[in-house]
């Protein structure tokens, strides 16, 4: 490795589920290779986790993939540099069945609200309303029924709850499908969607440029975690039963990380979604294009180099 000056950072990550690759980095030292030393911390809004980016507060954030593009229209220095993880496959569940999405025309679907309580936007709710509006539903025909402001295990099982009592007709959830047929729910797959979403590198342009070549590392960093995962299963399967342990909440299972691309560019349709529900909240995002919010030179430099393919004898 170069000769790095050692740092330390601070950083937050947005989503639990996000924890995997980045345990399998700690655990297998390559934050330690690189020179760097990190404290995470959880933050359950969006608004809350740039304020911090913007004030120097935090280095990085694992996450943040809706709002930052109407930040950039503002002229803010928000900056995304990787994404390992481009789409989304929920499932519907219902208690009587349903044989697509077009049918959830005046149904009650159990959701999160729009706006987190910092204000920020819940992309959970947005991945929602992506699907619909790809079938052909407007977010305007369904009925909402708001359970939760954020993301947890807790709104898992109450959206399975709301259902199953009849406060909602329906709910599109995460999870396997035989989890929500043991609870006697009806289960309909719709899909993968494509969609910025998991560990996303996001930063700021004044960040990035405070400590020694940030940039260069953090893209390493989760290039070397997404190889270790991929090549030594038995390893990272080990680390991830100890962050399961410690965090159950982060749902922590070998294809937590195996899943992820080895090359993390961002998938152009993901990016175009995710530029969607920012625009549908905050038309400002409009005046720019959707690229403005991504830096890829770094990852495309060590592509470029070989250096991921030599990590994969290719």
């Amino acid at each position: 490795m170069a000769d790095y000056e050692h740092v330390h950072l601070r950083a937050f990550y947005r989503s639990h589920t996000h924890l995997p690759i980045w345990e399998v980095i700690d655990k297998a030292g390559i934050w330690k290779q690189l020179s760097i030393e990190v404290s995470f911390e959880y933050c359950d809004s969006s608004s809350v986790a740039e304020a911090s980016l913007f004030d120097g507060r935090v280095d990085f954030v694992s996450g943040n993939h809706i709002s930052p593009y109407g930040l950039v229209a503002r002229g803010k220095p928000i900056v995304s540099l990787a994404s390992p993880s481009n789409s989304v496959n929920d499932k519907l569940i219902s208690r009587a069945p349903i044989r697509s999405l077009a049918d959830l025309r005046g149904k009650r679907l159990a959701d999160t609200t729009v706006l987190d309580k910092g204000g920020g936007y819940n992309h959970i709710r947005g991945n929602h309303m992506i699907y619909l509006m790809r079938a052909g539903v407007q977010p305007d025909e369904v009925k909402w029924v708001e359970i939760a402001d954020i993301m947890s295990e807790d709104f898992r099982k109450d959206q399975i709850e709301a259902v199953k009592e009849g406060k909602a007709d329906a709910a599109m959830a995460t999870g396997a499908a035989e989890t929500f047929a043991k609870e006697g729910l009806q289960v309909l797959e719709m899909g993968r969607v494509p969609m910025v979403n998991g560990p996303t590198l996001t930063s700021t342009i004044p960040n990035l440029k405070r400590k020694d070549r940030l940039a260069e590392r953090l893209v390493r960093a989760l290039v070397l975690g997404i190889h270790y995962a991929r090549t030594n299963a038995q390893e990272t399967e080990a680390m991830l039963a100890d962050l399961r342990r410690r965090v159950p909440e982060s749902n922590a299972t070998y294809n937590s990380v195996a899943k992820l691309l080895p090359k993390p560019y961002p998938d152009h349709r993901a990016i175009l979604n995710a530029y969607e529900l920012c625009c549908m909240k905050d038309p400002k995002a409009k005046e720019l294009s959707a690229l403005a919010l991504w830096d890829l030179h770094y990852l495309r430099e060590l592509d470029g180099s070989g250096f991921i393919d030599g990590l994969y004898g290719e």
